[in-house]
């Protein structure tokens, strides 16, 4: 079961999980609350969105944006469709190479899903493709920053596909690379017991 296939499985109770009081909602609030301080975005991309509860709140803070949800995963997407979806909300099962790059996105957020990537760099540049100049991306995810993360996250890579964690530091230099400037670095607002999860804002130069 363990493998790409596990969201599949994870879908059908996937707002009932323990991390969504600790991590998960934390991380959707700090996304939000990030968003609400800059300029009000017309369209959106959460690459990574899951069953859509990010989309969704997003919907409902900006109804005059176009919010487009992608996810590899079938049952994530189905229950998306299901259960998390409004008029100004686009669902795609697939990757974000599979989107066209005629109309560039302001704004786009990916929660939890980086560490699932099995090539960060081309996902990375991926989202570039599809940001407008002048644009930025809200990276959040759980970083291997220190010996306690470490341990923490040891123990969840047993109950989800192959990750890879990488520290705050890190990413940043690989955001870096990618011809990224790095802004907020932001972490959650949770129990002192939750390994670290930073939000990264990485801003596109207009030139």
């Amino acid at each position: 079961m363990f493998g790409p296939k596990i969201w599949d499985f994870y879908a059908g109770w996937y707002d009932k999980l323990w991390v969504q009081k600790f991590v998960l909602t934390p991380s959707r609030q700090l996304i939000l609350k990030t968003i609400n301080e800059l300029p009000k975005p017309e369209k959106i991309l959460d690459a990574g969105c899951g069953i859509g509860e990010l989309c969704v709140e997003l919907s409902q803070k900006y109804p005059s944006a176009e919010i487009t949800g992608i996810d590899p995963s079938t049952k994530m997407i189905e229950r998306a469709k299901h259960g998390f979806s409004s008029k100004n909300i686009k669902y795609i099962c697939g990757h974000p190479e599979n989107l066209p790059e005629k109309q560039p996105f302001d704004l786009i957020v990916s929660t939890n899903a980086f560490p699932y990537v099995a090539d960060k760099p081309k996902f990375l540049s991926e989202l570039k493709k599809r940001l407008k100049p002048g644009g930025r991306i809200l990276l959040l995810f759980s970083n291997k920053n220190n010996f306690y993360d470490a341990c923490w996250l040891m123990m969840i890579k047993l109950t989800t596909s192959k990750a890879q964690y990488l520290s705050v530091k890190a990413t940043q230099q690989l955001l870096e690379k990618q011809g990224f400037n790095i802004g907020k670095t932001e972490r959650i607002d949770s129990v002192f017991f939750v390994p670290s999860v930073y939000m990264i804002e990485a801003l596109l130069p207009e030139n």
